[in-house]
């Protein structure tokens, strides 16, 4: 009578609600300068190779399989613009910025969001208003 009894709440405890519920739904991620994949960073390495420009700051207000919204900041090193041999001797200036995140593309077991757009709030680098980046990254799907 025993055995029968734990059976039986074994089966009910396995017929939960929780049983039925549907699994949740698969997130995006932003694959980062070494492949990893990231789920709502706090900042975006937009140039991998001398890690002149990048978002800092972020805040995310959305983050689901069609995209990502949020703001941050624009931190980008003068010695982009300047051509100079090395950015250590560069100055970082900072432009807050809304952001999204579009381009789901889809591959080996992922959905990654490959394109990052920015509306500067005020008035961004070089004077632009807004911005787009594809990003850069050694493992695209």
């Amino acid at each position: 009578m025993f055995a029968q009894r734990a059976l039986l709440l074994s089966a009910a405890a396995l017929l939960s609600p929780a049983a039925f519920a549907e699994p949740s739904s698969p997130q995006p991620v932003l694959l980062d300068c070494a492949g990893k994949g990231l789920s709502r960073p706090r900042a975006i390495q937009i140039s991998c190779a001398d890690g002149g420009i990048l978002v800092s700051d972020i805040r995310w207000s959305r983050w689901d399989m069609n995209g990502a919204k949020g703001t941050g900041n624009l931190v980008v090193n003068s010695c982009i613009y300047k051509g100079g041999p090395s950015c250590v001797e560069g100055q970082t200036m900072s432009y807050p910025a809304t952001l999204s995140l579009g381009r789901p593309a889809s591959g080996e077991g992922i959905t990654a969001l490959t394109e990052l757009r920015l509306r500067f709030t005020d008035q961004g680098p070089a004077g632009l208003s807004s911005g787009s980046y594809r990003i850069d990254n050694p493992r695209r799907p």
